[in-house]
């Protein structure tokens, strides 16, 4: 693993030293092997980057130091990331989510969202991974919180001649008990033709990672009214677990052709796909804000005499309790395909390229809502001391779990959603030398086309089966026969166990099932006739989106100060304008027959943004250096929040209208950098970095009162609208650091040892959101850390190289509850242990032994800001793997 700066190819011919700026790569391109190599090759392209870049490099050929993108960037200096599922997840930077990501430096999207799944790229596939942290204006606009661009391999970044690399891994997860296989094969040629070469290359890999993951947990904290006294008791509380497998082909293509020096073209294709199998099961009883009067006792309060720390609830008709249980089959595809061509002359450069993508995602679901007999009455304890910090324990009053005879079947819900993605881009860059020692050296302008055609489609259904007016026996249901007992199992809690039938027989039986709904719920046979739920047409929309940007940037340098300086002055305006078609609606009366009146609601939208940059390198000497930097940037909404639909509520006094929203506006973002850089010996580097930055129009989820109805249909009234909207702005600031070195001055084996240290401190993160700030963390942002740090140690050598890596992130709030927002969800400390050792006992073969969470540590959860009441925990199982690459 190695922190550093690499930019993509072609930001590299366009933004390195001014002097490189259209000179073309040496000829003797090697595979970098090792951690030493892959710590040296980032650190000198480091030096050269006009932006601020960290960068994860590859130490071999398939070789990450880490089993997928977000794990990997953990690593790097101010991102965050989330764990779930077994494998790195959602990536924040310097305490913002809204990422943008390229591949090979070409913005790429998955279905109607803004950026890529990154747990979906496989580390097999990767030369390097990019965290652009600033931007300049010859870069794609698009993410207020920076930019992650995955780079693959082109043949020629390997030696002349055939290449044959591969890998085949196993990874044991001590919670699922299961080994996780990878694999991965990559052949490329490089080879002369005519005055020039060619080269094609191949690469793809295959992967199945199983997890399974424990959890207790309580949600969603409201306040109610008990003997007259307001308290706050959390809406739901459960015990769960949650496992699966996720599949990932993959699958890159390259065919490259250098004519001469003086011009190449490149052609390439990939495949990224994903497909998983999720069953989630959970105990649960919920609804405990909102019993009716006299159904409370036992009721213990926290010392702050408001939460509710354990109370009993009882309804002799029966309360909202039961087992839920949800399987879920996901898909993704994602089809890219990239020309471009480079030009360079002896004082111009013309770079060219065209891009289409298409891909679609989606999911579909069964779940199965059983009650085990007459509940009536449940306890729960939300600070039990079952685990370090306090969980909930659940306790079904009167009746038996065991007994499978009992159970009923309350409800069956099938649901279906995705989304579809096609995408144009074109980009050409024209790259002009001015002069050699002027202060003008060059000048870049060049414009970029992006169209993109998106739709979601989603539909859902739920059946009640009654057999004369009761519920229907669990046994007696299509799958029934297959019910068997689950539950989690974490060391030193007592959880419950509870029957269900499992998510797959469920699906197998899925037809049965709609027979079986059709037959005893007459109500909802129509819906269940079909295959799949039709359609919910509130979320389901199409949309149209153009983007033209064009930008114009000047490079200069000088040393009228006694040392050189360098940078870059540019803009960037862009224009996006396009359409989106939804449906609003509202239900009918007697005169319809009481069916929902539906229409179709079409929405447009048109806004420009001028995004200047600057950046300066000031050359103190060949050591030392330090760079500033100004940027802006700009994040585009969700097609889903913008699209124009609604429905209105008529039946309420005020009338509800629940709706998106086509006014949100973009965020904007104003950032300014330093970074002070020292480089010494081989891949030594000592960095210190600073950044403040504003950010504009912040999303909030909420229902407003006294709202003007007229654009819904209703001109002249007023009532409610729920909807998402602009908050007010945030301001991010902090500063980072860094320092890594080989012991190249220590004697013997012990210079073979290096050290890497970096950590992150947000010394602000606030997001002023429309209510009082009355209590601790009011305006915290989401997803940030004050802290995180990463210290490894390496050993390396040709035959045998060992890392020690531990990450370390202080806690952070999830999210707003907006119901109430001093209850927020709040993630508490994690850190993670990990240790790799590699051996290589001839040149062509490395055998790697990985240990990963070694202390194994869990992900735990509270509400509000000082731990107001536990939320709950969730297990992360350790890994062991072993693996072997080779190399021809």
């Amino acid at each position: 693993m190695t922190i550093g700066c690499l930019p993509t190819d072609v930001a590299a011919q366009e933004s390195d030293a001014v002097a490189d700026e259209i000179e073309t790569p040496d000829d003797a391109t090697i595979i970098v092997v090792g951690i030493r190599g892959s710590v040296e090759a980032a650190n000198d392209t480091k030096r050269k980057s006009k932006q601020i870049v960290d960068s994860v490099v590859a130490e071999d050929v398939g070789k990450l130091p880490d089993n997928n993108v977000p794990d990997a960037l953990s690593r790097v200096t101010g991102v965050q990331i989330d764990r779930a599922r077994g494998q790195g997840q959602d990536v924040t930077i310097r305490g913002l989510s809204e990422i943008q990501t390229t591949i090979n430096g070409n913005q790429t999207n998955l279905g109607d969202g803004r950026s890529l799944n990154l747990a979906d790229i496989p580390a097999e596939l990767l030369k390097q991974v990019d965290v652009y942290k600033t931007r300049t204006a010859d870069q794609v606009e698009g993410g207020i919180a920076g930019t992650v661009n995955v780079e693959l391999r082109r043949p020629m970044d390997l030696n002349r001649g055939w290449t044959i690399a591969g890998s085949a891994r196993g990874v044991y997860d001590d919670i699922a008990k299961k080994t996780s296989p990878y694999g991965s094969l990559l052949v490329a040629n490089r080879m002369n033709a005519g005055d020039g070469e060619i080269g094609f290359l191949i690469n793809a890999s295959w992967a199945k990672n199983f997890y399974d993951e424990n959890f207790i947990e309580s949600e969603s904290p409201f306040d109610t009214t008990i003997d007259g006294s307001t308290v706050v008791i959390p809406y739901r509380a459960q015990y769960g677990l949650e496992e699966g497998h996720v599949t990932r082909p993959s699958i890159n293509a390259v065919l490259q052709w250098k004519p001469s020096d003086n011009l190449d073209f490149v052609l390439e294709g990939g495949y990224l796909g994903s497909r998983e199998k999720r069953s989630v099961e959970r105990l649960y009883v919920q609804d405990m804000p909102f019993m009716p009067a006299g159904s409370y006792s036992d009721v213990v309060l926290m010392p702050d005499g408001t939460t509710v720390k354990s109370l009993t609830v009882s309804n002799p008709n029966g309360i909202a309790g039961g087992i839920d249980s949800l399987y879920n089959s996901f898909h993704s595809n994602l089809y890219t395909t990239n020309f471009e061509t480079h030009w360079r002359g002896d004082r111009a450069q013309i770079n060219a390229s065209v891009q289409y993508n298409w891909s679609n995602e989606g999911n579909y679901f069964v779940e199965q809502i059983l009650r085990p007999g007459a509940l009536t009455s449940a306890s729960v304890d939300f600070m039990s001391d079952q685990y370090k910090g306090g969980v909930p324990a659940i306790t079904f009053n009167g009746v038996d779990l065991d007994d499978v005879s009992s159970y009923v079947v309350d409800r069956f819900q099938d649901n279906r959603g995705g989304s579809k993605n096609k995408e144009f881009a074109a980009q050409a860059d024209l790259t002009l030398r001015l002069s050699d020692a002027h202060f003008l050296r060059n000048l870049q302008v060049g414009f970029r086309y992006n169209r993109r055609l998106t739709s979601r489609y989603y539909g859902y259904r739920d059946g009640f089966p009654r057999i004369g007016g009761a519920r229907t026996p669990l046994t007696d249901f299509p799958g029934g026969g297959d019910a068997s007992l689950t539950g989690p199992t974490i060391g030193g809690i007592d959880s419950l166990t509870w029957y269900r039938i499992p998510g797959a027989s469920a699906l197998r039986n899925i037809d049965a099932i709609r027979g079986y709904i059709q037959q005893y719920d007459p109500g909802n046979a129509e819906r269940f006739s079909s295959e799949f739920p039709p359609s919910d047409r509130g979320q389901t929309f199409r949309s149209t989106e153009n983007n033209f940007a064009f930008y114009g940037q000047l490079n200069y340098g000088f040393d009228a100060l006694g040392f050189p300086i360098d940078g870059s002055a540019g803009v960037r305006y862009v224009n996006t304008w396009g359409s989106s078609n939804s449906f609003n609606f509202r239900p009918g009366d007697a005169s319809n027959g009481f069916q929902d009146i539906v229409e179709e609601s079409p929405g447009r939208g048109n806004y420009t943004d001028i995004l200047p940059s600057f950046t300066a390198l000031l050359h103190f000497t060949p050591k030392l250096q330090l760079r500033l930097s100004y940027t802006t940037n700009v994040q585009r909404p969700s097609f889903y929040d913008t699209r124009p639909f609604y429905f209105a509520e008529t039946r309420a006094d005020p009338k509800i209208i629940f709706a998106g929203n086509p006014a949100l506006e973009a965020q904007r973002e104003r950032a300014f950098d330093i970074s002070a850089e020292y480089y010494f010996g081989r891949g030594g580097l000592v960095s210190l970095a600073g950044y403040y930055k504003k950010a504009t129009n912040f999303f909030y989820y909420s229902r407003e009162g006294d709202q003007p109805l007229d654009m819904y249909g209703f001109p002249g009234e007023t009532g409610f609208v729920e909807q998402l909207r602009n908050a007010g702005d945030g301001t991010f600031a902090g500063i980072e650091g860094s320092v890594q070195s080989f012991f190249d001055f220590l004697p013997g084996f012990a210079k073979n040892f290096g050290i890497s240290l970096n950590a992150s401190h947000v010394l602000k993160a606030r997001v002023e959101y429309p209510y009082p700030e009355e209590f601790p963390g009011a305006f915290d942002s989401p997803n940030t850390s004050k802290w995180t740090a990463n210290a490894a140690l390496f050993y390396d050598t040709p035959k045998f190289s060992a890392r020690v890596a531990l990450n370390y992130r202080s806690s952070y709030r999830l999210f707003v509850w907006t119901q109430n927002p001093d209850y927020s969800w709040y993630n508490d400390d994690t850190y993670r242990l990990d240790a790799a050792i590699n051996y290589t006992p001839v040149k062509w073969m490395t055998l790697s032994l990985e240990g990963g969470n070694i202390l194994g540590h869990d992900v735990y959860r509270y509400f509000g800001k000082e731990n107001l009441l536990p939320l709950g925990v969730r297990t992360l199982g350790r890994t062991v793997q072993g693996s072997v690459r080779f190399r021809f």
